[in-house]
């Protein structure tokens, strides 16, 4: 396995002053915004814009029913406060920005386990200390003047720290903010790093992996077991380095390193750790059911509508009318709720290089309905997002429906071209007569309704 080092956000000074080069690999552009206090050195401004943000609310990604999710978003609601700072040369040239979210939580007649989340939250990002941010932007300077010095100003890049929070399951059991911190510090690229924070509702604290069951041992192996098993799957081999069992285990199951979410338990890995850059960050998903199997205990226990979710697979040079579909599934369920498990396996994109074509294969049971998915998004606009889902819309019809997540590009019609981005999700549903069928377009990832990037 190649060793990088990890950027972690859990010692501040570890995110702050990361060195950040050039990367040859096909970069994936890094989400996250970030933060801190203001600081004064010597000619240098500092300018701080502090506001709080109450319409960006992320807890519908719990994934209940419309009903579940407004009582609980009644009780539990979640705020993010955004913090701007802008640090500056001389001349006026912005230097190094911050962008900082940071959540709020309240609850309905709990307002002592609010403050006790909160309490926490703020010590957490009292640890991002201003001090970090001057030796940033002492790096930025130079990097600037010699640009200035040669005439080649327009080429700087201000640095870059961020930070922002996502509410990857929230409900009475569980409140879960995954806290992503991104930097770019020079080079051909940033990085990225998250850190989970779950907490019991209950009592307001933090839940340690050890809390998950009863037995933590078998828990542990038998997790462990279950993400061996889909690295050897074709859309993480792609994604990961030559790794071991012990790699995943090193990397998935550190402190901080595991989130709830609406589909099970997601260990995930920062870029570098168990693969390249351009893969991104690694997740790997333990479904609840599983989870439940191997000793979940109830009191974390998850009643929404998630069922799994998987990364897709991508394929090159293939010739597409042969798509290695028969035989191949990348794993089984019961779509249909006839009582057999179908095999699934998701090309979301195969490339011919020589054609310059590509397509979309959706593999169950041997057969392609790529087509039925292709023919309601157009990939030639936007692009599937990484992973797609299992979701039970409506239990009572036995029917699990597949989500895709795709986000389509738009523009204005001014000359600047794309502008913007709409995120959907697309529902399809395997019928007892075996054929596969588009049921409807929601606005929005069923996962998380609000993208980053919603005004």
């Amino acid at each position: 396995m190649k060793k990088q080092n990890r950027l972690s956000i859990l010692p501040a000074a570890a995110l702050l002053t990361i060195s950040l080069s050039a990367c040859a690999a096909a970069d994936t552009s890094p989400s996250g915004q970030a933060a801190s206090d203001a600081f004064q050195s010597g000619t240098d401004e500092a300018v701080k814009d502090t506001a709080e943000n109450t319409d960006r609310n992320d807890t519908s990604v719990t994934g209940k029913d419309a009903s579940d999710a407004s009582n609980v978003a009644d009780r539990i609601q979640v705020t993010i406060q955004k913090t701007h700072e802008e640090f500056k040369a001389d001349d006026g040239t912005i230097l190094l920005t911050t962008d900082t979210e940071m959540p709020v939580v309240t609850i309905e007649g709990e307002e002592d386990i609010a403050a006790k989340i909160n309490q926490n939250i703020e010590e957490y990002y009292a640890g991002l200390s201003s001090d970090d941010f001057e030796v940033l932007v002492d790096w930025a300077k130079p990097d600037y003047e010699e640009r200035l010095a040669n005439g080649e100003a327009e080429w700087f890049s201000n640095y870059t720290q961020d930070m922002t929070v996502n509410v990857t399951r929230m409900d009475d059991q569980v409140l879960t903010y995954k806290l992503t911190a991104s930097a770019y510090n020079g080079g051909a690229h940033g990085n990225y790093g998250s850190v989970a924070k779950n907490y019991d509702i209950a009592t307001g604290e933090l839940i340690r992996f050890e809390d998950l069951a009863e037995d933590i041992s078998r828990f542990h192996a038998a997790a462990l077991d279950y993400m061996v098993n889909l690295a050897e799957t074709p859309s993480y081999k792609e994604r990961l380095f030559e790794v071991t069992k012990a790699d995943l285990d090193s990397a998935l199951f550190q402190t901080g390193s595991w989130v709830f979410t609406g589909s099970g338990i997601r260990f995930f890995s920062d870029p570098y750790v168990l693969g390249p850059y351009s893969s991104g960050e690694i997740g790997f998903t333990l479904p609840y059911e599983k989870a439940y199997e191997i000793g979940l205990k109830d009191a974390y226990r998850y009643t929404g509508n998630f069922m799994e979710e998987r990364y897709y697979t991508s394929q090159y040079d293939a010739n597409m009318e042969n798509i290695p579909t028969e035989g191949e599934p990348e794993y089984y369920f019961d779509l249909n709720g006839d009582g057999t498990e179908e095999g699934i396996a998701f090309y979301g994109f195969v490339y011919d290089t020589e054609s310059e074509d590509g397509k979309i294969s959706l593999s169950i049971d041997g057969t392609d309905w790529g087509n039925v998915v292709r023919d309601q998004i157009n990939p030639n606009g936007g692009y599937l997002e990484e992973t797609y889902l299992l979701y039970d819309e409506d239990p009572s019809d036995n029917l699990t429906e597949i989500a895709v997540l795709f986000t389509e590009f738009y523009d204005d019609g001014s000359d600047s071209g794309i502008t913007g981005r709409n995120h959907y999700t697309y529902l399809f549903q395997y019928t007892p007569e075996k054929e596969l069928k588009f049921t409807k377009r929601l606005d929005g990832y069923i996962t998380n309704p609000l993208p980053p990037d919603t005004p």
